[in-house]
């Protein structure tokens, strides 16, 4: 490795890095410290110090027993965080142009876990808009259109894993119950979407439709959000309409 580098600080943090990249390669077998510093050309006296900062950031861990060192959490958070802006910018267009023809404010929901979340808004031409959720808030899978359209659809099972999970949380929203969430979620696979009238937001009307991959899994939600005086059952189904044929060109 060069030391030729006229920031300060900077040869350490490539330092680092190579050790990082290091750990990657050998962490499914776990890494030692001789072999670490090996593969990079440090000094082991170096490359612990350098490990111990990147452990104490999450970036390694270390396990004082075996003395191996693997990949830390705190990668799992990065990498989540670069996928919701990946699934972002690959449906941005597409809200936009949701947005354009309803009018209506558009959202993209996700899942992480058991929750919900909200990752992309694009507000319509519309004078009267329905924000009901800003992007980066979470709510348990279920509650919220878009959430719900998030496993409306998956298999039996699935669905009621993840109502059961969350049971104990719906009450905190307008005294829901797990059985209303699955008398929606068997009316929303009548209907082929999810339709939410007043219930989760008072004087909203909000359509969803859930995205699938080429393999049939469930990887975002599309809403549209507008007041229920403007959305009567005719522009239901032709909002619905609009949706589907967007997000089949993902």
């Amino acid at each position: 490795m060069s030391d030729q580098n006229p920031l300060p600080g900077a040869q350490s943090v490539q330092r680092a890095i190579a050790l990082l990249r290091a750990v990657a390669r050998r962490n499914d077998y776990g890494a030692r410290l001789s072999n670490l510093a090996n593969d990079v050309g440090l000094h082991p006296a170096t490359a612990r110090r350098l490990l111990s900062m990147l452990s104490a950031e999450g970036l390694t861990s270390f396990d004082p027993v075996s003395k191996l060192y693997r990949l830390g959490i705190a990668l799992y958070h990065l990498g989540s965080a670069a996928k919701l802006f990946t699934i972002r910018e690959e449906f941005h267009t597409i809200l936009e142009k949701i947005a354009e023809e309803t009018e209506d404010t558009v959202f993209l929901i996700i899942r992480s876990g058991n929750d919900s979340i909200c990752v992309d808004r694009i507000e319509g031409k519309f004078p009267i808009r329905a924000l009901t959720i800003d992007v980066g808030v979470g709510r348990p899978l279920g509650i919220g259109a878009g959430s719900l359209a998030l496993i409306a659809f998956l298999p039996h099972k699935e669905f009621e894993t993840v109502v059961c999970a969350n049971a104990h949380r719906y009450k905190s929203y307008n005294n829901l119950t797990p059985d209303i969430i699955r008398e929606m979620a068997k009316k929303a696979r009548k209907r082929g979407y999810v339709l939410s009238e007043g219930l989760f937001w008072p004087g909203v009307t909000s359509i969803s439709v859930p995205v699938f991959d080429p393999n049939k899994n469930i990887t975002a939600a599309i809403t549209v959000t507008a007041i229920s005086t403007r959305m009567t059952r005719e522009r239901q189904k032709k909002v619905a309409d609009i949706i589907k044929r967007h997000a089949g060109r993902m």
